[in-house]
């Protein structure tokens, strides 16, 4: 035989061909069949009432069976197998099943049981139609395949749940200063609030401004205001306990929600952090410059037990500071 060819070559790969379109022959006569045993699989998985009448059943029927159709081409023609990478026909049909099994958790362990419950129809369809010593090869390939599943989906589960931490971290923190921003500070404030109603356990508002920080953008540029705003969040990390929350509000204003707190204990933290800046002498290139916060408190239920109305008391009482002290430098003066 040419090309280093023999007799039982081509006998295997005729072998081999008969059996890819037995197969491609089986899925096409019953693809609605494994169809209807997957989904009856799927429906059985699912546990809520409102989970199952939101199942989209005749949109998983006509996907399902053009995937099944899908598959079959393949068997006849490996090139097929492109349209099932990006961009290709098949791809976009099986993207859509990552919808069928969403749900609140976002659990990619219930997607891949999901489609393991397809395989499962698959290869039973299948294994009825071959003959015996075949259906060896097809239970080999069946364990292994969902082995391998059940590999990729753990590792999958665990990067999804890294990222999704992740994403939610940046979208809680301020670029600038690493503190937690206003976004989570609504939350957390909110939740507080419900803590109190239900088991009346209070906490504190400590808002914070910069009196002079215009001046030291004006005479030093942004990059130095920057600067003594990553200066006073490192001072607030510094003077708090591990459960309270520091944040930048926003602009030249910061926060920190203390737990467990009466309104007179975080005064007390403002006046040190207060302190501790005015005692900063703070390099700006060749220059020093020395900076000035003013604080403003609110407490829960003391003014307030709605995140409006502690706001705008923790905003007042900074005001007011700042008036106090335009007042003694005017007497002063």
């Amino acid at each position: 035989m040419p090309n280093g060819f023999t007799a039982g070559n081509t006998a295997d790969g005729e072998a081999q061909s008969a059996i890819l379109e037995k197969a491609r022959r089986i899925l096409e006569e019953h693809k609605l069949d494994i169809t209807k045993s997957w989904l009856s699989r799927l429906i059985t998985q699912i546990d809520d009432l409102g989970a199952l009448e939101r199942f989209p059943t005749q949109e998983s029927i006509r996907t399902s069976v053009e995937l099944i159709e899908g598959l079959g081409a393949c068997l006849a023609d490996e090139k097929v197998l492109d349209q099932f990478e990006p961009g290709g026909h098949y791809y976009k049909q099986a993207s859509t099943l990552g919808l069928l099994r969403q749900d609140e958790s976002g659990n990619i362990v219930s997607l891949a049981q999901s489609l393991d419950a397809l395989e499962d129809a698959l290869w039973e369809r299948l294994s009825a139609g071959m003959r015996h010593q075949d259906q060896d090869i097809l239970k080999l390939v069946r364990i292994l395949r969902l082995g391998l599943h059940r590999i990729m989906a753990a590792a999958a589960e665990s990067y999804h749940v890294q990222s999704s931490a992740e994403l939610d971290r940046l979208a809680h923190t301020d670029t600038l200063t690493s503190l937690h921003n206003r976004r989570y500070l609504d939350q957390e404030l909110e939740r507080h609030i419900e803590i109190y109603k239900r088991y009346r356990h209070p906490f504190a508002l400590l808002m914070l401004d910069f009196d002079n920080l215009k001046w030291v953008n004006d005479t030093f540029g942004h990059a130095a205001g920057d600067s003594a705003l990553q200066h006073l969040a490192n001072l607030m990390r510094m003077n708090v306990r591990d459960v309270d929350m520091p944040c930048r509000f926003g602009g030249d204003e910061f926060m920190i929600l203390m737990p467990e707190t009466e309104k007179g204990a975080i005064q007390q933290v403002g006046r040190r952090i207060a302190e501790s800046v005015s005692k900063t002498r703070f390099k700006i290139g060749r220059s020093f410059a020395s900076l000035q916060v003013s604080f403003g408190t609110s407490s829960c239920p003391e003014d307030g037990v709605e995140s409006e109305a502690l706001l705008q008391e923790a905003d007042a009482s900074l005001y007011r500071a700042k008036e106090q002290k335009k007042d003694r430098v005017t007497r002063e003066a």
